[in-house]
């Protein structure tokens, strides 16, 4: 999971402060959970580590794309065509496009945007996955070569 934009932020942010008070509930000496069943306990206390542990990796993501230099290029070294809906995702934030401003762009909803966003543009049609690469000056370098592993006739 990827954070998408400035309230999914704070919002994340939000949650793990949740998370970490928490812990310093579960944590106190007369905690009741902790003394009544402590596999219970330790599961909740395991739970809210990792949690926390997701969450502050996807806040640094995103701190990473917001405060990047928009002057250095950006490249991304693809493996595969399903990589370019997150690739789109990254461009868009580094480049400090709100989802409302690239749906203008693209002639969608800002709703429409949200949507193609969270769920990796799976929605979208491939000629909107390349308006949208070409709004956000998304340009392939090299030449790219496709591999087709097996051909099986269509009934």
């Amino acid at each position: 999971m990827m954070i998408l934009n400035d309230l999914e932020y704070q919002t994340t942010k939000e949650r793990v402060a949740g998370f970490q008070r928490a812990l310093v509930m579960l944590n106190q000496p007369n905690n009741e959970i902790k003394s009544k069943n402590h596999w219970l306990w330790q599961s909740n206390i395991d739970g809210l580590h990792q949690l926390i542990a997701e969450f502050n990796e996807q806040i640094q993501d995103y701190e990473k794309l917001i405060s990047r230099d928009k002057n250095e290029p950006l490249i991304f070294e693809v493996n595969s065509i399903e990589e370019l809906p997150l690739i789109l995702i990254k461009v868009r934030i580094v480049a400090g496009i709100t989802q409302k401003e690239l749906a203008e762009k693209l002639g969608v909803s800002e709703v429409q945007m949200q949507r193609f966003e969270e769920w990796e543009y799976q929605e979208a049609t491939l000629s909107k996955l390349l308006e949208a690469s070409r709004v956000l000056g998304i340009s392939i370098q090299n030449k790219i070569t496709l591999e087709v592993s097996s051909i099986t006739k269509v009934a």
